[in-house]
């Protein structure tokens, strides 16, 4: 991750942020108001062999309705009971809070080709998530009496202690400032043994200082809402790349 480029947000910036984003919350579950357009990303499913799959190959399989409010459960047939949960999608459900690689590739690439590359962005990362915090000892499958010490944060202890808190619905937040294309660095190193590796993650908001557009990722849900202009969401809608799907919005303030 590259720290030169990812900076603490200025803490006057906190109040104003706060109050704008809770300007912009649906009532309930939905994507933000105030934006032009708006449109719900979906992240991807796995199917059996663990490959990437789309909410509506899931829905071809089920024989269930895809439609812009479904849940996965919905598609996948889910059903809970208090000793099983059964469904008929015979691979895995998507990730939550994460939007995945390919995903925030495609998205990253019309966000760059709308604002600019190098346009300075706004980054809210929830810090309550493990992968920003560290976390307990990693027992790898297929080495069951390897356990590695607990894992290192993200971020470095200067970055943590030094970036305000944004709180925004009873969610605490770290802001943090960068270029739009020093998202891509944004994520945490594993170790195991000898090795190393790097893996991406999502952040939980992420809007240019304009306030133009913003994406948004509940670390609870296994979607991503965008909204801002017409012709940037017209872009977005239309990338095989991205399964999305067009959302209500109110008109600009």
């Amino acid at each position: 991750m590259d720290e030169q480029q990812l900076q603490p947000a200025p803490p006057s910036a906190t109040a104003p942020t706060a109050a704008w984003l809770s300007k912009l919350e649906a009532p309930g579950p939905g994507a933000p108001r105030g934006f032009s357009a708006a449109a719900r990303l979906l992240h991807p499913a796995t199917d059996a062999d663990l490959d990437p799959v789309g909410w509506a190959d899931v829905a071809a399989v089920t024989g269930h309705s895809l439609n812009p409010d479904s849940t996965f459960d919905d598609i996948a047939g889910t059903v809970h009971t208090r000793r099983t949960t059964r469904n008929d999608w015979p691979g895995g459900p998507p990730d939550l809070g994460e939007l995945g690689d390919t995903g925030w590739d495609a998205l990253l690439s019309h966000l760059a080709r709308y604002s600019g590359s190098s346009t300075r962005c706004l980054i809210a990362v929830d810090d309550s998530l493990t992968w920003v915090t560290g976390g307990p000892g990693v027992q790898f499958s297929g080495d069951p009496h390897h356990v590695e010490p607990p894992q290192d944060p993200a971020f470095s202890s200067w970055l943590l202690n030094s970036t305000p808190r944004l709180r925004v619905s009873s969610r605490s937040y770290l802001l943090l400032t960068a270029p739009l294309d020093a998202l891509r660095t944004v994520g945490r190193t594993w170790r195991y043994q000898d090795q190393r590796w790097f893996e991406r993650h999502s952040p939980s908001l992420l809007w240019p200082l304009d306030r133009s557009w913003l994406v948004l990722t509940d670390l609870d849900q296994d979607y991503t809402y965008i909204a801002g202009p017409r012709v940037l969401l017209d872009a977005v809608l239309a990338d095989p790349r991205l399964e999305a799907q067009p959302q209500d919005t109110t008109p600009p303030f």
